[in-house]
């Protein structure tokens, strides 16, 4: 959960409504990444839950108590002896930030008020609950010491030092025009990005809301006059809510059934493959996103950073190996110098730093860099020594490129796999394979044999079945094992996607089964999402695997390309209708 600063404008707001004053009786420290102030007001009690968990952190306000560990921890036990019957006297954001800063007042000795500090970062991985006392840290949930961070320290004793200020202009209190103005006509990359770069107070998910009402593509680099006007409209409409106490949040929620984020507003733009709830209280909207228990399997996750980090890591080998192809390329040229040297040799001083000789071959002069440690020869024979080795070298590092970008194209085809893999047997299933590749090392403990998971089969018609694979091992299974003679293969063209097959029991598929599974080849696809897809088709005895190739990989012939926009509503309706998760 990621909540923008005018999220927690609203949130702010609402607490003080709801907390100043109240007087702290109970502290508890549920989990290592979590507080809680039990509060006792006019009429009743409530709690305030703060969680700095790296994931989600928020603060908001729960009827019940969470339950303690037996053993209150440290910090815990600092808070009570310092808070406990101390009163909340102010409660603040920092300039739009994703800071909090909460005031408890107490009564010292003499009579004397003391006022105490509870800074509630909720900076994503970086947040902290901070405790302290005229600017000094006393104490914190998680600490910073001078090793890890020669910038901001935290560590009791320490002065508090607030997390660098954001430099844009506030999106509630700057004037639309002002904020429009600031954006440049045109930008190398979105011009969303402008946007959150030149405000305080948003981030990409209200910026795409914002674009959406200007009626501006998310993904335009420029803006023309009327776009102008109109982002400045949506900017003033957005303001005049969000300062105006609004009575409408939406909490926004992925497929995994993780909250993404909450809007202190009716959300008119829902990304693909979300879902929303409404609210009418940014308290409830909070309470609600915090109990969402994420559906996504964890060992699908971890795959997927293992092939993410596979594929950074090959895509800079071929960087590199591109270079020293670029260089191995150029050994002709030192023979060329190695040549015009052993011609030249006796007007070339010894002890030269650098010479000038004529080249043999088309008698243009060239500039040569000599060794003074070495003769003119010596020079000479050192150059056939570097044309000799990039020789050599060019044939070596032109086959290690080539098997790295197989290498990439194979690690995205199974990037792919793992988007599409709905079951843990279709994860395990890509585990074993990344284990037989040598991608991920085996476990000494021994796995039991698992039943294979099955390719997706749509009945289109009676003589007609649509085949789909989603992963390597299904799309070898459909392609060679399934498939066969005549029956039509397709496949994204030079995109990562599944294998898609059509058998029928006629001479050629009725058009509508082409025409579907043409979409459900760019559906099950990396291009998913996109328009104009090409996608390849060709009989299926035109597929051939070459030896030794990695699952998956197939070279095919006589195809016919065929472009298409799925029909997302379409092919959803028809995976359900097959009974298709």
């Amino acid at each position: 959960m990621n909540l923008e600063g005018i999220t927690l404008y609203s949130q702010t707001e609402y607490l003080n409504r709801e907390i100043i004053g109240s007087r702290i009786y109970k502290i508890g420290m549920p989990s290592d990444h979590s507080i809680y102030f039990s509060l006792k007001r006019e009429s009743d009690t409530i709690h305030l839950i703060m969680d700095v968990h790296a994931g989600g952190p928020a603060v908001w306000l729960s009827k019940k108590a969470p339950d303690n560990p037996s053993e209150p921890p440290a910090f815990c036990m600092l808070l009570r002896k310092h808070l406990e019957e101390g009163k909340i006297t102010k409660l603040q954001q920092k300039d739009m930030d994703r800071v909090l800063e909460m005031e408890v007042s107490l009564l010292g000795r003499s009579s004397r008020i003391i006022t105490k500090q509870i800074i509630i970062e909720l900076t994503g991985k970086n947040a902290n609950l901070i405790f302290a006392e005229n600017g000094k840290i006393l104490d914190s949930m998680k600490h910073v010491s001078p090793l890890m961070s020669s910038v901001r320290v935290i560590q009791p004793g320490y002065d508090y030092c607030p997390p660098p200020a954001q430099s844009g202009l506030n999106i509630l209190c700057a004037s639309p025009e002002k904020i429009v103005a600031s954006i440049p006509d045109e930008v190398s990359k979105a011009q969303w990005k402008q946007l959150v770069a030149n405000t305080a107070g948003i981030g990409k998910y209200t910026a795409e809301q914002l674009f959406f009402q200007a009626s501006i593509p998310f993904n335009a680099t420029y803006l023309i006059p009327s776009d102008r006007k109109k982002l400045a409209e949506a900017i003033a409409c957005l303001q005049e809510v969000v300062r105006n106490s609004p009575s409408a949040f939406t909490v926004l929620i992925s497929k995994s059934n993780q909250c993404t984020t909450i809007f202190p507003y009716n959300a008119v733009c829902i990304p693909k493959e979300n879902r929303v709830e409404h609210f009418s209280s940014i308290n409830d909207a909070i309470c609600f996103a915090v109990q969402l228990h994420p559906v996504s399997l964890p060992e699908k996750e971890e795959l997927k950073q293992v092939v993410k980090t596979e594929i950074h890591k090959t895509e800079k080998k071929i960087e590199a190996l591109k270079k020293d192809l670029a260089d191995a390329n150029d050994a002709e040229n030192y023979r060329i110098i190695a040549d015009s040297l052993m011609a030249s040799l006796y007007q070339i001083p010894r002890g030269s730093a650098s010479c000038t000789v004529s080249n043999i071959y088309d008698g243009s002069t060239l500039a040569v860099s000599l060794s003074p440690s070495l003769t003119p020869a010596e020079n000479a024979q050192k150059y056939y020594k570097t044309y000799n080795k990039l020789k050599r070298a060019r044939k070596e590092v032109s086959i290690q490129l080539s098997q790295a970008e197989q290498l990439l194209i194979y690690l995205e085809s199974v990037s792919e796999s793992l988007n599409f893999a709905a079951t843990r047997l279709e994860i395990e299933e890509i585990r074993e394979e990344l284990q037989k590749e040598g991608l991920i090392r085996k476990t000494k403990k021994s796995r039991p044999v698992m039943e294979k998971s099955a390719p997706v089969r749509i009945i289109f018609s009676d003589s007609t079945t649509i085949y789909i694979g989603r992963n390597n091992r299904q799309n070898d299974e459909v392609t060679f094992k399934i498939g066969s003679g005549n029956d039509i293969w397709l496949h994204t063209q030079k995109i990562p996607g599944s294998h898609v097959l059509i058998k029928s029991t006629l001479p050629d598929p009725e058009p509508e089964a082409l025409q579907t599974a043409v979409q459900l080849a760019a559906f099950f696809s990396k291009a998913r999402g996109g328009s104009q897809i090409p996608v390849d088709c060709t009989r299926r005895h035109n597929v051939k695997k070459p030896s030794g190739a990695k699952p998956g990989f197939v070279i095919f012939t006589g195809q016919e390309t065929y472009y298409t926009t799925p029909d997302e509503k379409y092919i959803r309706e028809l995976l359900v209708k097959n009974g298709i998760k």
